[in-house]
């Protein structure tokens, strides 16, 4: 059964305050919010948590944390080695991590390949480095072989867990890029690894990711800073009401879109079939096919 967890910023209070009151067995923490943007190092609010003892007593909190490394690609090539990375997480102490992000774009292959090598190269030191938390592999690539590869690499590394980034497929509404997002979610979620998607917060498409585990979203805050809330999985504006009160709604109507499309999967045939081998060809069919065209 899929879940949905809050992503939670520590830098802002209503988003503190709205974790709390969602009250999820689980959050997510951006690890950008404990590094300077400049220098790329620890800043004060990683000090002041590093001193409490770790993020669960910072936050009086008994749930599962994961730290996510998804940053800004400014902050990635700053932030890029494994004693930085080893740091901020012994220091916070969360259950998990994501391994390291990495500069990944559609249609630039070699440079794309250069970072997954870098990755793979970071990974197994910080997994050393770290052995009071966990890691959960976020797969990076460019296309088929190179999400393929990284997530065959992680797995060598006994990583059963895995992250897969979809906000940058999701940003501009674009149908083919959607497409390969589920393509690429697909390739990781098989031999049965959990799968969570990071930046999501679509409820239009829930049944179409539905096989995935677990959505990571923000979305709910974001829109309610900007007075949309959901109504019938399209963003209206509200007038009036605090945003804290607009971004709760948000999130409980996101989880009933995901249990109504959960219900609906069920209806159809149980589990949606994205790594069906009939599906996979045509899905990759349609991918050549339009790189062909660009």
């Amino acid at each position: 059964m899929t879940e949905i967890s809050p992503l939670m910023r520590l830098s802002c209070k209503k988003s503190i305050k709205l974790a709390e009151a969602i009250n999820s067995p689980l959050i997510v923490i951006p690890i950008y919010e404990f590094i300077c943007d400049i220098a790329a190092k620890p800043n004060k609010l990683f000090k002041k948590i590093k001193k409490r003892g770790g993020i669960h007593k910072y936050l009086n909190y008994t749930g599962i944390i994961i730290l996510s490394s998804i940053m800004k690609d400014e902050l990635i090539k700053k932030f890029d080695s494994s004693e930085k990375y080893s740091e901020i997480i012994n220091g916070l102490l969360p259950n998990y991590y994501f391994t390291p992000d990495g500069l990944t774009y559609e249609k630039r292959e070699n440079e794309s390949l250069l970072e997954i090598i870098r990755l793979s190269s970071l990974t197994p030191k910080i997994i050393d480095l770290c052995p009071n938390s966990r890691p959960i592999g976020l797969v990076k690539g460019c296309n088929r072989l190179q999400i393929l590869a990284h997530r065959n690499f992680l797995q060598t590394l006994g990583i059963v867990t895995f992250a897969f980034h979809t906000g940058d497929f999701f940003r501009e509404g674009d149908n083919n890029m959607i497409k390969r997002a589920k393509y690429y979610c697909s390739l990781i979620k098989e031999k049965d690894n959990f799968l969570m998607l990071y930046g999501f917060g679509s409820p239009n498409r829930m049944l179409e990711f539905s096989f995935s585990d677990m959505f990571i979203t923000y979305t709910h805050f974001v829109n309610a800073k900007h007075k949309k809330i959901f109504v019938e999985k399209k963003k209206r504006k509200f007038a009036k009401g605090p945003v804290y009160r607009a971004a709760l709604y948000n999130f409980k109507e996101l989880q009933r879109y995901l249990r109504d499309s959960q219900c609906q999967t069920k209806l159809i045939g149980g589990k949606y079939k994205w790594g069906e081998e009939t599906q996979e060809e045509e899905t990759l069919l349609a991918i050549k096919n339009q790189e062909l065209q660009d």
